[in-house]
């Protein structure tokens, strides 16, 4: 139950007052609670690697990187009064510089950059049913893949902007663009750099959602009404195209897609070169599966017909 104060100070308010102020109140609250648990600026860190973890993401045996170290070679790690050692992950990223430079001509790779001629990865996680694990799924991913020398972008395409809270950012405070910046139509569009930003985790970048990526799905049926619907017929093309501007800085991207087949989602499907359907074994979410393959399946279809009918 609310107590006596709020309502005392909400009873000359208009029912969308309250909702508004409640709003606020609820995100004040957690802006309080982020000051309270990242001091001293409120950006979120990442915790120390243990050994056992820093030579399962490098590839390489324990007693390979403590030989590193008892040689002077690499970075610097931290020891524990136990004589625990541990790296932070932008160490990791050193050793495996280190290990790359170093190694024998014609061996294994340790920085698994893309080779010349190799396409930008693009992978979708979708489902249409909420609360299918979408989020954590991509968030794990594109987390994992990054800790394993990728150079990953994560773009988060839900206006709910759960993946963007994951790496702690809060969009109605921190006030940063989404894709619909680089999506819209018309002269305001800004190029996915201007979008782009840094994450807690080295090599790791983000595109945040909010709220306003709900414009797309309004913009586009009238891009495609318009006098000249050129782009909104090619609405689908809109993340490929922004993707080819950032091409040779990453890897792989992971698309955390809403759930929902609306513009969005088919237009993040097009760009995509895999896509991860996330599903729990209970009937209503294969139901939900079923749904997605079918759906993408006629899409795929009326995609082939659009590009030949507007290719010119």
């Amino acid at each position: 139950m609310q107590d006596r104060s709020f309502e005392a100070d909400t009873k000359d308010l208009s029912f969308d007052e309250i909702i508004l102020q409640q709003g606020e109140l609820i995100s004040d609250q957690l802006n309080m609670l982020r000051q309270e648990q990242y001091p001293p600026n409120a950006q979120k860190g990442l915790r120390q690697f243990s050994l056992a973890e820093v030579a399962y993401y490098l590839g390489v045996t324990q007693s390979t990187i403590k030989k590193l170290h008892l040689e002077g070679k690499g970075p610097e790690p931290e020891t524990s009064s136990s004589g625990r050692r541990s790296y932070s992950a932008e160490q990791m990223l050193e050793l495996r510089a280190y290990l790359d430079k170093h190694g024998r001509p014609g061996k294994r790779r340790y920085v698994p950059d893309r080779r010349e001629g190799e396409e930008l990865h693009v992978v979708s996680v979708v489902n249409f049913k909420g609360g299918s694990g979408k989020t954590t799924t991509a968030a794990h991913l594109a987390q994992h893949l990054a800790l394993k020398g990728h150079r990953v972008l994560a773009i988060d395409l839900d206006p709910q902007a759960s993946l963007t809270a994951l790496h702690g950012i809060q969009p109605e405070l921190d006030n940063v663009p989404s894709l619909y910046e680089t999506l819209r139509y018309d002269e305001h569009r800004k190029p996915i750099a201007d979008v782009i930003r840094p994450t807690n985790f080295p090599n790791l970048d983000i595109v945040p959602a909010s709220l306003e990526l709900q414009e797309y799905e309004y913009d586009t049926p009238v891009a495609l009404t318009s006098a000249d619907p050129h782009e909104g017929r090619l609405f689908f093309t809109r993340i490929s195209r922004a993707l080819e501007e950032v091409d040779d800085r990453y890897d792989v991207v992971v698309i955390d897609c809403p759930p929902q087949l609306g513009y969005l989602t088919l237009t993040a499907l097009t760009a995509s070169s895999s896509v991860i359907v996330t599903v729990h074994p209970q009937m209503l979410d294969v139901m939900s599966m079923s749904q997605v393959f079918a759906d993408a399946w006629r899409h795929h279809e009326n995609d082939t017909r659009r590009r030949g009918r507007y290719a010119a």
